[in-house]
């Protein structure tokens, strides 16, 4: 029966409307390794769209260990179930606290042991357990690669590093007549929504004229109450979530990924593909591709005044420089495309 058969296992699939990385990767590749001659059965709990387009069959996610005999190979993502190949496009719970919560709130959760913090454990441990079961682990980033070693003892040999694939966008960049940073908010706190309002509080000292464009529902009173009282109503302007990232990308001079915590981020090599330099932290896995001073700018910390910094830096950048960065931007990400990404997966299944 086997027959380059896969049994791919995950919680949640969906073919269109995709709001996260991690679920656009799961049908990027299904997509991709079916169009390569593979058998696919999609073992999850919920389906959105039309998933059976891609899968050959799709099961419960419970009817997963009485048929996982019949395949070639497993794959899964976030390791939930021991697999052939797993790939991990999240930190580990003990990473996300030390970047996303301080000392002392685990210091609070260890002492109180509160319903959250007991099931982020448990979820862990479990982790931590099927990653040990697991052949080969797939990471999208160096800084992804180093926390499942520290965090989940992970043998690095078994770690393999495959940066998510990015679509052929066009480019077709637009002429703005004040220099425009773009950020993808949608998770506000996480994605440093807060840090860059807080940085542009900072930046509007130096009487710079720029105006930076969330995408994010821009109904959050708080937020409304935050720039009115910090007096940057005429920096800030609020779009919905984009259908056509490919205009958003070329709408814009310079791209912020200021996330507080971030495995990859495809925001930024996407943006990078159509010519615009990206600042981000260096804690964020894209970091990987960011050359500071030739494609975008890094800073080192979570800090509303390093990146307002680095934001300073891309509006004192001469035009000359500036042209520099948007080819530097394109040549970075030239080995990102779905083709090579593709490839490395079919490497580590050992397809001929």
């Amino acid at each position: 029966m086997k027959n380059n058969s896969i049994a791919f296992v995950t919680r949640i699939y969906t073919d269109e409307n995709f709001d996260s990385g991690g679920i656009k990767l799961n049908f990027i590749l299904l997509e991709n390794l079916k169009r390569c001659g593979y058998k696919i059965d999609l073992f999850c709990n919920k389906i959105i769209s039309n998933s059976k387009n891609i899968c050959t069959a799709v099961y419960k996610l419970n009817e997963f260990e009485s048929k996982k005999e019949n395949y070639d190979c497993i794959l899964s993502d976030k390791a939930f179930v021991a697999s052939d190949i797993t790939y991990i496009h999240d930190h580990s719970y003990p990473y996300r606290i030390k970047m996303m919560s301080g000392k002392f709130f685990h210091f609070f959760y260890k002492l109180f042991k509160n319903k959250h913090h007991r099931r982020r454990v448990r979820e862990f441990l479990n982790t931590k357990q099927t990653l040990a079961d697991c052949k080969k682990v797939i990471v999208s980033s160096s800084i992804l690669k180093q926390d499942l070693i520290e965090n989940y003892e992970v043998d690095k040999n078994k770690i393999e590093i495959i940066p998510p694939p990015i679509e052929k966008y066009k480019i077709n960049r637009e002429k703005n007549n004040i220099f425009t940073f773009g950020i993808s908010a949608l998770g506000f706190s996480r994605k440093g929504g807060y840090l860059t309002l807080f940085a542009i509080n900072r930046l509007k000292k130096t009487k710079n004229k720029f105006k930076v464009i969330f995408i994010y529902k821009s109904n959050n009173l708080f937020v409304k109450f935050l720039i009115a009282f910090l007096g940057l109503n005429k920096y800030c302007e609020f779009i919905a979530q984009q259908q056509n990232m490919e205009k958003f990308y070329n709408s814009i001079d310079c791209l912020l990924m200021p996330s507080l915590i971030e495995p990859f981020g495809m925001v930024s090599t996407e943006a990078l593909s159509t010519g615009c330099p990206v600042i981000t932290a260096a804690h964020c896995g894209v970091s990987d591709y960011i050359k500071d001073g030739e494609n975008g700018y890094l800073y080192n910390k979570n800090s509303s005044k390093e990146l307002a910094l680095a934001m300073l830096k891309m509006l004192e950048t001469n035009q000359q420089k500036y042209d520099y960065m948007q080819k530097q931007s394109i040549n970075s990400v030239q080995n990102l495309y779905t083709e090579n990404f593709i490839k490395k997966y079919l490497s580590i299944l050992n397809i001929k």
